[in-house]
């Protein structure tokens, strides 16, 4: 069984919601899930500095599991053609304006804040950074063993980078291909 916590948070709060449901690498067809754990819910919520008044809120949780299904589609899209279905835009643009923005001018430059109920800000945040993701053109991946599903952003000078951890899955792939060549 898998930690509750993940070693790594992603590089945007949607990857970690995104690989909050993961497949097991060494292709055994389990399917892992930290989103119904409290114990996830309140680690992803602290790494992120996110406050809600009730982390198991069940109507803020069910729209976290829709969200998770909106972002991995949005992003997988993004990767393998640079387009993003309409439906998903859709949803993405509702969450990301569920809760207003609001700029304020300080002594040390302008400083963005959200408004609303707390779930508000926080989906709409989380939406936000899909939206980055892919307006920046970031080369968002799916790890290349065939048996896991984790998302990463390739930030390798190349655009290279195959596996979400070479040390895992990048050697467990690499030493099943040569156990094949070399029986």
């Amino acid at each position: 069984m898998p930690r509750p916590l993940p070693n790594e948070w992603g590089a945007a709060p949607c990857l970690d919601l995104v690989n909050s449901r993961w497949n097991d690498h060494v292709g055994s067809g389990e399917v892992h899930d930290r989103l119904p754990l409290p114990v996830w819910r309140r680690g992803f919520l602290r790494h992120w500095a996110y406050r809600v008044r009730d982390p198991d809120d069940e109507a803020a949780v069910r729209r976290l599991y829709r969200m998770r299904r909106v972002i991995r589609t949005a992003l997988e899209s993004h990767a393998a053609t640079r387009k993003v279905p309409q439906a998903a835009r859709a949803a993405l643009e509702r969450e990301v304006n569920r809760a207003p923005l609001k700029a304020r001018v300080t002594a040390h430059g302008l400083v963005i804040e959200r408004s609303g109920p707390d779930w508000d800000v926080v989906t709409s945040d989380i939406a936000t950074s899909a939206v980055r993701l892919i307006g920046e053109g970031a080369v968002v991946k799916v790890c290349a063993n065939p048996h896991c599903s984790w998302m990463f952003v390739d930030e390798s000078r190349s655009g290279s980078r195959r596996w979400c951890d070479v040390s895992i899955c990048g050697s467990l792939v690499n030493v099943r291909r040569y156990r094949r060549r070399h029986p």
